[in-house]
């Protein structure tokens, strides 16, 4: 019994099993594994495991764009993104993430530089949860008003269903078009 354990004990034997079997010590199927000579564990293949679920921190993606986009004052431009540098599941396509199954995801973007910086520019970074039928569910919006440094960032975790999606978009209001530089945005599956 686990109460009955101590210091020095041993009950890992073919009686403690009820079998009089011999007791292999090994990483093979049917063995039973054994610290090493440094009190670690020896390495096992870990296809073996059982148990493990797999749909934590998956579909994970990150996207960039590779040049400036221009963003039209005075109205909300979805940022495009041309350059997929990590799409577990190819999930990213045409700007958005679509969830491949319902679950809670957790999304981040942040930008470098809009050119929009300015007394009494109003600047702002969204993260959109769209449902299948393009019907907006959620979303995360960051402001500025009074900008001094030019980058804005933001991080929202998201219920999805199958089929829903998420995109950034950008809105400025300088008065004229502003390019956008070093736009990322990134986010896996957390439950």
């Amino acid at each position: 019994m686990i109460g009955d354990l101590d210091a020095g004990s041993t009950y890992a034997t073919t009686a403690s099993l009820g079998t009089s079997a011999p007791l292999n010590v090994g990483t093979a199927a049917n063995n039973v594994v054994q610290l090493d000579g440094t009190a670690k564990l020896p390495a096992v293949d870990g296809s073996l495991l059982t148990g493990i679920s797999t749909g934590v921190f998956s579909d994970v993606f990150s996207a960039t764009n590779s040049g400036n986009q221009s963003i039209p004052s005075g109205a909300w431009t979805v940022v495009t993104f041309d350059t997929e540098n990590v799409d577990q599941g190819n999930n990213f396509a045409s700007n958005k993430f679509t969830a491949p199954s319902a679950g809670t995801y957790m999304f981040y973007t942040s930008y470098h530089a809009l050119h929009a910086s300015g007394s009494g520019t109003d600047q702002r970074l969204a993260l959109n949860h769209y449902n299948s039928s393009n019907v907006q569910q959620d979303g995360l919006t960051v402001s500025k008003t009074t900008v001094h440094e030019a980058a804005q960032n933001g991080m929202r975790c998201f219920f999805m269903a199958a089929n829903d999606y998420v995109n950034v978009q950008l809105y400025q209001a300088s008065g004229s078009a502003k390019d956008l530089e070093r736009c990322q945005f990134f986010g896996w599956k957390i439950a």
